[in-house]
């Protein structure tokens, strides 16, 4: 595996997103990149997977922000292996060689972490369990989990945010254990409803394309959802993490909806549609017309035998030095 980009070169900073895809950072927590640029933070996004020089959309907040782009250039999953070629296969689907990915890319992240300096770091959770970003999440969680001083924040990917019981199916999938009061944040939902929207986010990003394909879906979303429904929030036993939502209101909604539209799949209604999606998902949240979650990774913590977990304010941080 060779790494693309220039580590050497890396200038410190204060936010480090670490994106599977050229977009999935835009799509994801674009409007938090956005409130951090806007209090002059230094920022830094690092892509994992894909051919280097792609271009983000022309959208004057964007590329005001000043962000930093380091593209690692490593080939995704379609072209490191025909295997890839179903969409079953890019959910369920890992190859024993998947493991070397891991392995190599780890190290590559940590050496990003120690020569950014960042205090924010921002990485997949991996919803909707495309390999890329499970594989981009492992490595992260390699990399960045010792802490070092830094928060670590955990993204819930979109459009597969958009489909309730989808974030649940990802936490479930990690055995996560989350604060009691937490426990009501990764939403249940029935098996029907699921079932009828789990196309949605597979078919706008094109990994899923027309019904006869949709239902031969149908078995992979009942298994994941059954996932989902047998995991219990505050028994598991893999990473700790509390919610935390950012919310977007007043004269910051205007860039973040210039960006939104821009990221959408062109043609038809998919603009429209994206956003009606993200607007319901802001009111689950109750948060409002925009808003994105994360989930930050809490270090465990033994007393008395009992687990604890501290308390969460959630303000932007402080541009450093």
């Amino acid at each position: 595996m060779n790494i693309a980009a220039d580590l050497q070169a890396l200038a410190p900073c204060d936010s480090l997103y670490v994106s599977p895809h050229h977009d999935d950072v835009l799509l994801s927590c674009g409007a938090r990149l956005l409130a951090e640029a806007g209090r002059g933070l230094r920022i830094v996004v690092v892509t994992v997977f894909g051919e280097p020089g792609r271009d983000w959309p022309a959208v004057g907040a964007l590329e005001a922000a000043g962000v930093r782009r380091i593209a690692l250039g490593l080939p995704d999953a379609r072209a490191r292996s025909d295997y890839y070629s179903t969409f079953q296969a890019l959910v369920e689907g890992r190859r024993a060689d998947d493991d070397r990915w891991v392995k190599q890319l780890a190290p590559a992240l940590t050496d990003v972490g120690h020569r950014s300096k960042a205090s924010q770091v921002y990485v997949p959770l991996g919803v909707g369990s495309h390999i890329d970003h499970r594989l981009a999440h492992e490595a992260c969680l390699r990399a960045f989990q010792s802490g070092d001083g830094r928060n670590v924040f955990l993204y819930e990917e979109r459009p597969e945010a958009f489909v309730r019981g989808a974030v649940r199916v990802r936490l479930g999938q990690l055995g996560a254990r989350l604060p009691p009061a937490a426990a009501q944040a990764a939403d249940r939902v029935r098996l029907a409803p699921f079932l009828w929207r789990f196309h949605v986010a597979p078919s706008l990003r094109g990994d899923l394309s027309g019904w006869p394909e949709r239902l031969r879906s149908t078995g992979l979303a009942a298994r994941q959802w059954r996932q989902g429904r047998a995991w219990h929030p505050q028994k598991g036993f893999g990473p700790r993490l509390q919610p935390v939502v950012h919310a977007t209101a007043g004269a910051q909604l205007e860039p973040v909806r210039a960006l939104q539209a821009a990221l959408a799949p062109s043609g038809g209604r998919a603009a429209t549609r994206v956003a009606r999606l993200s607007a319901a998902y802001a009111r689950r949240l109750g948060a409002g017309e925009h808003a994105e979650r994360f989930w930050l990774l809490l270090p465990p913590r033994e007393e008395g035998g009992i687990t604890t977990v501290p308390e969460v304010d959630e303000p932007l941080p402080a541009r450093a030095g």
